[in-house]
Formats: structure tokens, C-alpha cells, sequence
């Protein structure tokens, strides 16, 4: 075994230690809280009625920072020391403790309120527990390895609706106020306890017998249908797809202003960013779909069953990120979920190749929420991906199936899974897991071929390049289609040795080669293919996957020949995602060719998505007066959708033509979902660099402006490196009392890589509450102080810090894709 086992590289600092799962000797079996709200002071006042039995009588709960007030139960002594909250009760029988508190929460309980700066925001608090926050703001066993059944009773003004975990109770008037009681009758764990309260207005309607509702902030729920309309055809398909029903007789989704994160699968009530809800025009290419599906498929994987410590972590968010991904394919398509699978392949090796690899099952760590990376959600869908081809799609659900009843309403690790898979198909898996999941890293494959017109054989030759983060070999082989003009040939090469060459008895010379179509291997390939065979593939081929990859080849590659194929692929390939690769990659090949095809298919292609990457990939012609006047008529055209018109702004800023600075600034308080149109502004603002420029963008990183806006002015800084007025306004950034702005900071800093940042990086990664900021900070401090010591060159960190700048622009735009928990 432990030649697979490879703990990868850049994960953990040298303070990280093993972290195993904690070992209570007590148990909760009912926590029942009662709450009243101080808004004016942002405070909690609560009452905990704890149902415990201890085997030796003491009991240890969670609370940051909490006023402890009075702690009752059978002859209870305490003490607390600002973290924990040690009591002393009856050993060995069950009973009940009360613990009276009040808290003024930093994290896990959110009071967003009107203020000075944001007068006219309607009032929601709403709670956020994973991975460990609830204890900042109530007395609780806060890790997921415990479960049990709860109640929330809470009083709040007449006119707030309460949403929670599980059936409502009842209502009653108390005084000018309202009490709401919600009862669980299913034990879950304690970081998925929900609680939202505020200005809200729902839509009901049910799927079979489970009661589904919608709340969104007063005033929004005309734009419920866009977000949720497929929620009972989700949760049919799911349980066709389980074979377990939906485990709970109710689904809440719940929209709140200000959310942390993209969604969370809270039991029975899940909450969602008010960015997903969107009107009709908004709806030509943003989709909630992805999202409302991943925190539904949750409900089984992580609710119904939850991974007993956070090192498994991939149990809950792997399975929704693959569920999610099945959910498209059954709604749009096997295009579409190939598209899908090859968009997270490159999210994963993004992370891998800039930032770290590790093992999907991970216990060296410091904080839990540097778990919920692209390790464990679109690295672990893919293994499952290749895990159901390799043991098929029956054995596989049947397996799926067994693992969720088998732990319903309890918790699971990975070598649960790994045992049931095994009971089930009757085939030993811990090869699997240990290359796959246990290990960092992938295959990272050299594929080189030769065709031998007298013999009439074809020689393939597949070299494994991976690292020592890697395993050296894997178990799973490589999969390919051989396609010439009288057959198609499928073949596998094993991967059991470095070097594997194997050799077909061909017809004729294969006119192309599809590598693993069906994304059967979590893999990157390498080769080195003729102009005219890439030609072919972007063409001829039936595969999603193999044209997209044709089409990057191509533009790498560049040359009349490629960019005319690239300007066909726009123009006429079936699918859009073919079309966008392909407008992307002619922006990637540069010259006036390429310029001339993207200006042709912008004025002919009418697909908002491929639209968006034209303009996009027009970026690439600085100083280019042609492309001005066409990016500048885009965003100026209201019939645009909002995305494309925010992409033509931030290619216009990139040109560096200031003669369209005027269109820039005209266009910042255009109307659009998530802002993004002033968002795009702001970015093309930045890359222009004017004195005028960094006053703006500074204005609208202050408080009053949209928080999509600040995350994206701020991120925008990062272009004004030398300037002390951006590094100051980071520096105050730095402590906003919004948790984006602050993730904003960090990347920022992680493409400006200035030592005169790290204080502020420093005092970040130490004090802040957020725990992705935390790491965040400590990792750029640690990159910046690498580059400072080993005294690298200039044209590798310009080269770095271009592909930094990119994914930044990418992070920005991905503030309306709400992807999970933010990612």
C-alpha cells in the first residue's frame, strides 16, 4: 500500500498536525434552544435545554465568547474559559441541563440589518455553521460526528418570518412579537442547524408528499420560478437515481442577502445567496440550476448521512458535485455533462498546479474549512465518475443505494463506502482507493503514436510523467478511440508501468486519435498531434471532449490553417461548449487573423455564452482600434445579455485603448444580476491604470456600494501595484466586517506578490474569524516570502502572476456562479 500513498506537496504548513476525530463520553440525544433577539446590538439572548447522558459525568461543549449566564440541571457545577464550557452533572442516566447565555456573534450568526451605509436592505439574520461557527453564537457539541434530534422556539418582530430545520410547530403572539417553534424529528448534526429570520415572502407547491417551499427577501418573488422551478423534478430524479426516497417530508429553500457562501444544505432547510435569484433576461446564460441541485443531492449525502469526521469530507461534497453534474446530464444532455466533467477536470489541476495537491481524504490539517477545496468537490465527483464506469452503473447505485440506508441518519467514513462497494460487486477496491483517494496527484500521461504503412500497424506509447506527489503507477487504464475513414476502434492501454507501448493491426492510418472521451480517468495528457489531424478532430470527431481539447490544441498552436478551422468550430459546431473553446482559443493564437475571425463571428453567432467568450478572447488584441469600437458596441447594446456585455468591458479596459474609458465609466451603474456589468466595468478600468481609474475603483470598494461590487473593485487593486493609496485601502479592507471583501484582499495580494503586504497578511492569517481567510492569508505570506528568499527571476514570476491575474478575473465572475460553499 504505501507504494501509492503520497501526501502531495504545499498542503500543510509545518505546525499541521494529524487531526483525528474527537471522542465525547457524552451524548446528546435533543438540543431545544430558545432565542430572542437584541437588534439593535446584534446580540443573541438563548436558553440551551441540552437532553445528555454522560458516562462520567461530565459534559463538554463549544462556545466562543459567549456570556454564560446561569447553567441548571441535576446538582451542575461549570467553568468557562471564553472556549469551552465544562459541566460537572449526574453520570450515567439521561436528564436534561439548561445553559442561559447571551452571545454577540463574529461568525456563524449573521445579522444583516439596515444601517447608515445601507439603509434600504431588508432585515434577515440568518445562521452559517460549517464547518465549526455555531459555537460563536450558542453552547453546542460543535463537530459532526454526533447526531441528534433538535428544536428551535424563537421570538422576533410581528412582521419576520422564521425558517428552520424540520416541521413548524406552531406560532404564537407574544406581546408586539412572534414566537416560531420548529421541531427535527430526525438527529442530524449539529453544524447543519438552521436558523433565518426577517423580511420574507415564500411560494409553496409539493413533489409526491414532500412539502416544498421557497422564501426569498420581500419584494423578490417574482423571480422564484427562474431559481427553482425544477426543485420536484431534482428531487425525483435523485431518488430514481438512490433508489432512497427524499429521507424528510419537507424541502425549504431559503434566498438571504449578504450570504458567506454560494449555498448551504442545512437538514430540510437549505440556505441559498439572494445572487441566485434572477429575472428573464438575466436567465439567457446563468442558470440556478447547479446550485439548487448540489445542496438538494446534499440531503441524502451529508444530511441523511454525514461524514463522521472532516478529513471524509468528500463524502458530503463529492457526491453533490457529481449528483449535480448527472442532474444536467438527465435535464440538457450528454454534451452538456461532458462539457461539465472537462470544466471541473480543469478546475482540480487549476488548484493542483497552482496551489497544492493532497490526498482527497486528508487529516494533516489546522482549520476545517481548508478541506472544502477543488480536492473534494471536483476532483472527488471525477473519481466517482470513474469509480461507477469501472464497476458499472447498476452495481454501482445498488452499492449507493446499501451505503445510504445502511447509515441513514447517522454518520460514515470513506472505507464504509469502500466496504459496501466491495460487499456489492465482489471486487476488492483498495487498490482504487488508495491510488485515487488516499493519494495526491494523478496520472499525468505522454502520449506519442506512429503508423507503419507497410506493416499497417499503429504504435502508441503512453508515458507516465507524474511526480513524487503521484503514485507511481496506476491500476486504471487509459482509454482510446482510433478513428479512420473505414472503422473506429476502441483500445486500452494499462498504466501498471511507466512506459507501455502497445501496437494495432490498422486498415489505414487513423485520421485521429480521441484520448478518454468519456472522462473515464482523472488524468492530463500530453502530445504532440499534427496541425491536420487536430483539423480532423475539431471537425469529425463525436466527441464533446475530444474537440474542446482540439480546439486549445489549436490555439496553441495557431497558424492560417488552425484559425480557420477555430473560425468554423464558432460558426458551426453543434455544441455551444465546442464553440466557446474554440472562440477562446482564437484569442489564444493571436494576430490579425485570429482578430478578424472573432470580429466575424461576434456580428454572426447569436449563443449568449459563446458570445461572451468571443468577446472575451478579443482581449487579447491591445491597442487594436477595430476592436474597441466592437467591444464598446456590445456593451453599450441593452439586447446583450448581462454576462456578455460585462465580459465586452473588461476585454475593452484590457486593449488599453483609453479613448473608451468614457465607456467604461458610462456604463458602471447600468443595471445587471450581481452587479457584474459594473463588476466588468471596474475590471476594464483597472487594466487601463489611470490616476482617474484607481479614484474610482477605490470609491467602490466603501461601504454603501454593493458588496458584489467592493469584492470585485477590490480584487481590481491588484492592477496597481507601487501604489500606496491601493496598498492602504487593502490594508483597511483587510478588516471589513464582510467576509468576501476580506477573501478579496487575499487575492488581490496573491497577484500582487508585494512584501509590503505582509503585515497585512500576516495580522489576517492570525486574528481574522473566517477560517478560509486564515489560510488564504498565511498561504500568499508564505509564497511572497519563498519568492523573496529564492530570489526568482523575472520573467517566471511575470509568467506566474499573468495566470494569476486570469483566474482572479475568473474568481470575480464566479461571484454569480455560486458554486457550494463559494469556491
Amino acid at each position: 500500500m504505501q507504494h501509492y500513498i503520497r501526501l502531495g506537496r504545499n498542503f500543510p504548513f509545518p505546525d499541521y498536525r494529524p487531526v483525528y476525530p474527537r471522542d465525547p463520553r457524552f451524548r446528546i440525544s435533543h438540543y431545544r434552544l430558545k432565542l430572542v433577539f437584541d437588534l439593535e446590538a446584534r446580540a443573541v439572548e438563548g436558553l440551551a435545554d441540552i437532553t445528555v447522558r454522560a458516562d462520567d459525568g461530565l459534559v463538554e461543549l463549544d462556545g466562543y465568547d459567549l456570556e454564560i449566564k446561569n447553567v441548571q440541571g441535576p446538582s451542575p457545577t461549570y467553568s468557562y474559559d471564553g472556549r469551552r464550557l465544562l459541566i460537572r452533572t449526574l453520570a450515567g442516566q439521561e436528564h436534561e441541563i439548561s445553559v442561559s447565555y447571551r452571545a454577540r456573534p463574529r461568525a456563524g450568526l449573521y445579522f444583516i440589518l439596515p444601517d447608515e451605509k445601507y439603509p434600504s436592505r431588508p432585515s434577515v439574520i440568518y445562521s452559517q455553521g460549517e464547518p465549526e461557527y455555531h459555537r460563536h453564537w450558542m453552547p453546542i457539541y460543535d463537530y459532526p460526528n454526533m447526531k441528534f434530534t433538535t428544536e428551535l422556539i424563537v421570538r422576533v418582530p410581528g412582521e419576520f418570518t422564521v425558517i428552520s430545520n424540520g416541521d413548524l410547530v406552531g406560532k404564537r403572539d407574544v406581546g408586539d412579537a412572534v414566537e416560531w417553534h420548529y421541531r427535527m424529528d430526525k438527529p442530524h448534526s449539529p453544524y447543519l442547524i438552521s436558523l433565518v429570520a426577517g423580511l420574507l415572502e415564500g411560494v409553496e407547491e409539493t413533489a409526491g408528499d414532500v412539502k416544498l417551499l421557497y422564501y426569498v427577501p420581500k419584494g423578490m418573488k417574482d423571480l422564484v420560478r427562474n431559481s427553482f422551478s425544477k426543485t420536484a423534478d431534482m428531487m425525483k430524479f435523485f431518488t430514481v437515481l438512490t433508489g432512497v426516497r427524499y429521507p424528510f417530508k419537507t424541502y425549504i429553500q431559503v434566498c438571504v442577502p449578504e450570504f458567506i457562501v454560494g449555498g448551504m444544505e442545512n437538514t430540510t432547510a437549505a440556505t441559498l445567496t439572494d445572487l441566485t435569484l434572477h429575472d428573464d433576461h438575466a436567465h439567457l446564460d446563468f442558470s440556478s440550476d447547479p446550485l439548487i441541485a448540489h445542496e438538494l443531492a446534499h440531503q441524502w449525502f451529508g444530511d441523511m448521512v454525514t461524514c463522521r469526521d472532516w478529513s471524509h469530507i468528500w463524502l458530503n461534497e463529492s457526491f453533490a458535485t457529481y449528483l449535480e453534474n448527472l442532474y444536467l446530464q438527465k435535464d440538457k444532455g450528454d454534451d452538456e455533462f461532458f462539457y461539465e466533467l472537462l470544466n471541473d477536470l480543469q478546475s482540480y489541476l487549476d488548484e493542483y498546479h497552482k496551489r497544492y495537491s493532497r490526498p482527497i481524504v486528508m487529516r494533516v490539517y489546522k482549520y476545517p474549512e481548508e478541506l472544502f477545496d477543488r480536492h473534494a468537490y471536483p476532483k472527488g465527483g471525477l473519481v466517482l465518475h470513474s469509480l461507477k464506469l469501472m464497476l458499472g452503473e447498476e452495481i454501482f447505485w445498488r452499492g449507493i443505494r446499501q451505503f445510504l440506508e445502511k447509515h441513514a441518519f447517522n454518520t460514515a467514513d470513506t472505507e464504509d463506502l469502500r466496504k459496501t462497494l466491495e460487499a456489492v460487486s465482489g471486487r476488492h477496491l483498495e487498490w482504487f482507493f488508495d491510488q485515487f483517494i488516499y493519494s495526491a496527484g494523478h496520472p499525468q500521461l505522454k502520449l506519442s503514436y506512429r503508423w507503419d504503412e507497410r506493416e499497417r500497424l499503429f504504435k502508441i506509447t503512453v508515458r507516465q510523467e507524474q511526480g513524487e506527489d503521484s503514485p507511481e503507477t496506476y491500476d486504471m487504464p487509459l482509454e482510446i478511440i482510433v478513428n479512420n475513414d473505414s472503422e473506429t476502434i476502441p483500445a486500452s492501454i494499462p498504466l501498471d508501468r511507466r512506459e507501455t507501448t502497445v501496437y494495432l493491426s490498422l486498415k489505414a492510418q487513423p485520421w485521429h486519435i480521441c484520448v478518454d472521451p468519456g472522462l473515464k480517468l482523472l488524468r492530463e495528457v500530453k502530445a504532440e498531434i499534427p496541425l491536420e489531424e487536430l483539423i480532423n478532430a475539431l471537425q469529425r470527431c463525436r466527441y464533446v471532449v475530444c474537440r474542446v481539447e482540439a480546439a486549445r490544441a489549436l490555439g496553441r498552436m495557431g497558424g492560417f490553417r488552425a484559425v480557420q478551422a477555430l473560425e468554423n468550430a464558432v460558426l458551426t459546431d453543434t455544441f455551444w461548449g465546442v464553440s466557446s473553446a474554440a472562440a477562446q482559443a482564437l484569442g489564444e493564437a493571436g494576430g490579425s487573423e485570429a482578430r478578424d475571425a472573432l470580429l466575424r463571428c461576434l456580428e454572426k453567432v447569436r449563443h449568449p455564452k459563446v458570445r461572451r467568450s468571443i468577446v472575451d478572447a478579443l482581449r487579447s488584441f491591445r491597442e487594436d482600434e477595430k476592436v474597441g469600437s466592437s467591444l464598446s458596441r456590445v456593451l453599450s447594446d441593452p439586447s446583450e445579455s448581462y454576462y456578455v456585455r460585462a465580459a465586452a468591458a473588461s476585454s475593452l479596459g484590457s486593449i488599453r485603448v483609453t479613448d473608451y474609458m468614457r465607456s467604461l465609466v458610462e456604463n458602471l451603474k447600468t443595471p445587471s444580476h450581481a452587479d457584474v456589468i459594473t463588476i466588468g466595468c471596474l475590471q476594464g478600468l483597472a487594466e487601463l491604470g489611470t490616476e482617474e481609474a484607481l479614484k474610482t475603483i477605490i470609491d467602490h470598494t466603501r461601504l454603501g456600494n454593493p458588496n458584489t461590487v467592493r469584492i470585485g473593485a477590490t480584487v481590481a487593486l491588484a492592477k496597481f501595484p507601487g501604489r500606496k493609496e491601493a496598498y492602504e485601502r487593502l490594508a483597511e479592507l483587510s478588516r471589513d466586517p464582510y467576509d468576501r471583501v476580506r477573501q478579496a484582499v487575499i487575492s488581490a495580494a496573491r497577484e500582487m506578490l508585494d512584501h509590503k503586504l505582509l503585515p497585512v497578511l500576516d495580522e489576517m492569517a492570525e486574528r481574522d474569524v473566517n477560517e478560509r481567510v486564515r489560510r488564504g492569508a498565511r498561504e500568499v505570506a508564505k509564497k511572497i516570502r519563498d519568492h523573496l528568499e529564492k530570489g526568482v527571476e523575472y520573467k517566471v514570476l511575470k509568467e506566474e502572476l499573468e495566470k494569476v491575474r486570469d483566474e482572479n478575473r475568473r474568481l470575480v465572475e464566479r461571484i454569480s456562479r455560486l458554486e457550494g460553499k463559494g469556491l
